[in-house]
């Protein structure tokens, strides 16, 4: 179980953490999903958490991850960001893997698309984001009731 957010900045949130992959094909793809999710699918219930910031101590995203719920989405399987989350002290509510996506898609990506992605690359952004957004509105419906 969760608790929704306090902060009135951040009420009702759920806070997107993505990887950041940097040099591989997919943690772009992580990334632009991120992206895809908080500002085209679900901008009013999603904040953007900054892994840099997060592992920094940065304040915004320390409370991001402690009063919203959060979806990781991992671009490898190092899992860097669940990782990091752990380091301070939070706890993923559900992680996306790309790889997984790919695979269970049986998608061919290029890994020298990094820099720009594309149609199987794209289409593995869509599904990533899809796959998060199905997490978003399956943690939403069981937020509990009551909470402000």
């Amino acid at each position: 179980m969760f608790r929704m957010c306090n902060d009135t900045t951040l009420k009702n949130k759920i806070a997107i953490l993505p990887c950041t992959g940097i040099g591989q094909v997919v943690g772009t793809i992580a990334r632009q999903a991120a992206y895809r999710i908080c500002e085209d699918l679900r901008p009013r219930e999603t904040v953007l958490c900054c892994l840099p910031a997060l592992v920094k101590g940065v304040h915004e995203d320390i409370d991001m991850i402690e009063d919203c719920p959060v979806i990781v989405i991992e671009g490898c399987r190092e899992f860097c960001a669940t990782y990091s989350l752990k380091l301070q002290q939070g706890t993923a509510a559900a992680v996306i893997s790309v790889p997984e996506v790919i695979k269970g898609n049986n998608l061919k990506i290029k890994r020298s698309a990094r820099r720009r992605l594309t149609q199987p690359e794209l289409n593995a952004v869509e599904l990533v984001a899809e796959a998060a957004v199905a997490q978003i509105d399956k943690l939403r419906t069981s937020a509990p009731k009551g909470r402000k």
